[in-house]
This record gives C-alpha cells, sequence and structure tokens, in this order.
C-alpha cells in the first residue's frame, strides 16, 4: 500500500494562513510587553506557543473530519473477496484480566472459517473469573495460558504465548470484543489485496449499552471508528488499537514482538511499520466491543491512556525521529499521540491568563477576530458526530449528547493532569478498565469525584477574584464540578427493548 501526504498539505496550509494572522499579533504584543520586563515578554511568547499548537490540533480535527465526509468515504471500498483453497492457521487470542466474558468469547468463536484455534490468556488474578475461564475452557474445548508472573502488562501476556506457539496469523481479542462470523475470512482477504500488511485493523462499533451512561456515550465510537481510520489509512498514521486486529507472524516476528510498555499497540505498530510492514483499515469488518460501563471506569481508561501516551513520548520520541516513516505519519503520531499528555500544558496556559498575569498586573488584549477560529477549534472534536449523526438522530437527542459530551470530556482536564505529571516523573500503569456497573449513591458519587469538584470551585473562585469573572475557566470549572452527575447516569438502566443488541453479524460496509 501506499500513502498520500495530500490531507496533511491541506491541514498545514490552513494553518499556515492562520499562524501567519496570529504572529503579526503576537508581534504589536510583544512589542507592548518589552516595556513590561523579561518575565512579561515570556509569558507572551509561551500563550502565542501555545495558541499556535491548539489551532494546529483543531486545524487537523476539522480537516479530518471534512476529508473522510467529503472524500474518503465516497472513495472508500472495501478489497474484493478472494477464493482461496489455502487456509493458513489462525489463532484467536483471547485476553483476560479479571474480566472474563464467555458470551463474547463464544460469539467470536462462530467462524466460517475452518483452520483456527481459540487460547485464553489468562492474567486473572480473583478467584471468582479463574473459575470461569477454567469451565469455559472445559467445556468448549478451548486452551487457558497462564503465567507466572504479569510482568510487562497486556503486552507481557501476548509474548509468553506467542513467542513460542505455531500459527500463521493470529487475531487479538479483548475480553468484551466480539468478532463477526466472516471476521477471519475478510481480514485474509486484505492481507492477499496488500503485499506489505503486517496488521489488519477492523473497524468497531459500540453495543451492549446496559445503561444510561453507555448508551449516552457509545454513539461516539460509531462514528470516530469509521471516519478517522479510513482518513488515516491512506493519509496518516494506522495503528493496531488493541484489539480486533489480526497480525501475521512475519509481522509479529520482524518487530521483535509487542514491547512492554502501556500502550504496546502504537508503540508495535511503530516497530512493524519500521521494518516494512503497514497497518491496513478494514472498514467493512465491523466488531462490536463495550463503550466503559460508567463514568468511573471512563475515567480510568482515561487515565491508562495518559499514561500511555506519556511513557510513549517519554520513551519513543527519539524512535520516531529515527523512523524510517514519512514526515506526515511522523506528524501524524506526534498530533495524535501527544494530545491527551499535552493538557498539562493548557494547565500551564490557564494558569498564566487566570493566575500569573493578574498577579503581575498585566492583560494580554487578544483581537475580536482570534475568537472565531479558538471557539470554532474548541467545537472541533464534535464535528465528526455531529455530521455523522445528523440526519439520522433527532435533532434534539443530538444536541443533549453533545452537551453531555462536552461535560464528559471537559471533567477530564484534571484527570489528564494528574495522569501526565504521575507518568512524567514516575511509571505508567496499565489500568484494567471495570467491566461491571454497580448502582451508586449521591453520597459515593460525591467522595468518588472529590478531588475534580475541589479543582473545579477553587478554580472558579481564582478565577473571580483575579480577573473578576469566572468565563475564562467555564468550559473547564463547570463540567469538573458537574462531574458527580455523570458518575450518577449509569444509574438508569437500558429498557430491555433498547438495550437487546443482535448476534455478532456480517458488516455492512459503511457508506
Amino acid at each position: 500500500m501506499t500513502k498520500s501526504p495530500r490531507l496533511y498539505l491541506i491541514i498545514l496550509g490552513c494553518w499556515s494562513v492562520l499562524l501567519a494572522a496570529l504572529l503579526e499579533t503576537s508581534l504589536d504584543q510583544l512589542d507592548a510587553a518589552t516595556r513590561a520586563g523579561w518575565p512579561i515578554v515570556t509569558l507572551v511568547v509561551a500563550s502565542t506557543v501555545f495558541i499556535a499548537y491548539f489551532w494546529l490540533n483543531g486545524t487537523k480535527d476539522v480537516v479530518y473530519t471534512l476529508y473522510y465526509h467529503l472524500v474518503s468515504a465516497r472513495r472508500s471500498r472495501p478489497v474484493p473477496h478472494r477464493a482461496s483453497a489455502a487456509q493458513p492457521r489462525v489463532v484467536l487470542v483471547y485476553c483476560t484480566c479479571n474480566d472474563f466474558s464467555a458470551d463474547s468469547l463464544l460469539r467470536s468463536m462462530r467462524q466460517d472459517y475452518g483452520n483456527f484455534d481459540v487460547v485464553i490468556l489468562d492474567d486473572s488474578s480473583k478467584p471468582e473469573y479463574l473459575a470461569q475461564v477454567d469451565a469455559f475452557g472445559a467445556e468448549h474445548g478451548v486452551r487457558v495460558v497462564r503465567r507466572a508472573d504479569r510482568a510487562g502488562f497486556k503486552a507481557g501476556n501476548l509474548n509468553n504465548y506467542l513467542g513460542t506457539a505455531e500459527y500463521d496469523y493470529f487475531v487479538i481479542l479483548d475480553s468484551d470484543e466480539i468478532i463477526p462470523p466472516g471476521y477471519i475470512r475478510r481480514s485474509l482477504d486484505y492481507f492477499a489485496a496488500y503485499p506489505n500488511a503486517g496488521i489488519v485493523q477492523a473497524n468497531h462499533i459500540a453495543t451492549r449499552n446496559r445503561n444510561a451512561f453507555m448508551r449516552m456515550f457509545s454513539i461516539g465510537v460509531d462514528s470516530h471508528w469509521i471516519a478517522y481510520q479510513t482518513v488515516k489509512d491512506r493519509h496518516g498514521f494506522l495503528s493496531l488499537l488493541g484489539h480486533g486486529a489480526m497480525v501475521s507472524r512475519e509481522c509479529y516476528t520482524a518487530a521483535g514482538g509487542f514491547p512492554h510498555v502501556v500502550a504496546e499497540d502504537l508503540c508495535f505498530s511503530i516497530a512493524a511499520r519500521d521494518v516494512g510492514y503497514f497497518t491496513v483499515f478494514a472498514p467493512d469488518v465491523v466488531c462490536e466491543e463495550e463503550y466503559p460501563v460508567d463514568y468511573l471506569a471512563f475515567k480510568k481508561r482515561h487515565s491508562k491512556w495518559t499514561q500511555g501516551n506519556m511513557e510513549f513520548i517519554k520513551r519513543y520520541t527519539a524512535v520516531i525521529l529515527r523512523s524510517r516513516m514519512s514526515w506526515f505519519e511522523k506528524l501524524d503520531i506526534v498530533l495524535f499521540t501527544y494530545n491527551l499528555p499535552l493538557t498539562a500544558v493548557f494547565s500551564i496556559y490557564v494558569a498564566i491568563h487566570v493566575v500569573v498575569l493578574p498577579v503581575l498586573g498585566y492583560r494580554i488584549e487578544y483581537p475580536l477576530w482570534m475568537l472565531a477560529p479558538t471557539a470554532l477549534f474548541l467545537l472541533a472534536p464534535m464535528l465528526n458526530d455531529v455530521i455523522f449523526h445528523f440526519r439520522a438522530m433527532p435533532k434534539l437527542r443530538l444536541a443533549w449528547y453533545l452537551l453531555h459530551t462536552i461535560l464528559l470530556y471537559g471533567s477530564m482536564l484534571f484527570i489528564s493532569f494528574r495522569a501526565s505529571v504521575t507518568s512524567a516523573f514516575g511509571k505508567s500503569v496499565f489500568v484494567v478498565t471495570p467491566k461491571e456497573d454497580q448502582r451508586i449513591t449521591l453520597r459515593q458519587a460525591l467522595v468518588a469525584n472529590r478531588a475534580e469538584m475541589i479543582f473545579g470551585v477553587l478554580l472558579t473562585a481564582v478565577s473571580i477574584y483575579l480577573t473578576g469573572s469566572a468565563l475564562p475557566v467555564l468550559l473547564i470549572a463547570v463540567p469538573a464540578i458537574l462531574c458527580f452527575y455523570l458518575a450518577l447516569k449509569h444509574n438508569t438502566a437500558t429498557p430491555a427493548a433498547e438495550g437487546a443488541e443482535p448476534e455478532a453479524r456480517e458488516p455492512v460496509p459503511a457508506a
């Protein structure tokens, strides 16, 4: 397969226009700041750099979305079916750690392909899960593999088996993964169509929404996967995304196995790309995953992703720079992977404008025109959801979803900051996202989210005291204060008629 820099030439072209206008404004700001001393000059430069980076990320989100809906969605076509007498040996590798789902695995095993095996890689420590895995293995004739230690997180679990097993291809299944009956057959079609493919990453939707929290936010999975991965497939860096992916033995061996890091999927993909293997997206192979079961589970997953990305920044920045990847693939990795940990930088920006500059008695006056791109880029991450769901979803429900999305991701600033700092100065930890929800009381919700709420209240108070207004921190403080509301949302169960999900099915190609 080949990739084109077209998308990133558009992104950088649009951003350059905005950057030129920003620099013209910043020169005026710097001229005024020089009369106030070097500390103010430093703060003005830091503020300008942040705005430039924020606008670059926002431009990326807008261009990605519009490019998919206007170009890629119309041109994208699944590879043709390729009938072949040869049936390479495939193994379904099901990874679990105190979150075994017999139903998910059983449904994934219903493949219309003959030469495949199933193995459970069990890192569980709780007796009830150990018993469930053993019972399933005995009933269905599935091999269970356990190891003496749990070193290396999920990567160590995979390497412990894959290093000595016999197979031609393996498929990574997380505990909640359900792959369709034609998964193996269609994935092999993609390997046949692209000789330099080492990984075939399937598409995903979120199903089995058991409560109001899952039902509210799961639609974001459906729109995000198809749009962003389709564009990355041809114009960016497409990574194995942890599950629902088939990997060839040659690729696994050449890449040296999975590195023992939290973001093992991304780091393995980079190693594979560096030895000549691509990750290919299969939009018509639609697998099912579960959205985090409640707000607390979502926080844990977000923290794991942030820590994994920060660990990646520390250990793999030099690797990316030395890599044989194209320049736009490297830029794609930076803009997507560095985004979560660099939320800490946004905290510094807020501190500059809400605390430091007011204390120094200085104020940066930005022109009114800068509000337009800033407001657009604040909402840019939701643009794909709006376009994707606009026709099919009732408008009031879409607006209600977008409002909740602002609350959900706005409330993650404190989590991102804490996870970034912890990982930057310590060791990243692989956190298993909980799969079971339990009804909680208002008191429990307040206690579980007290740190975020205190942060929101204090930030609001500081802003009012030093700037005379809460407006500068509104989109941060309000979600932080209201996170207890999100924590209670899963208490409402989805009605059986709405929550019922179909059996794993042969996917329908995206329009």
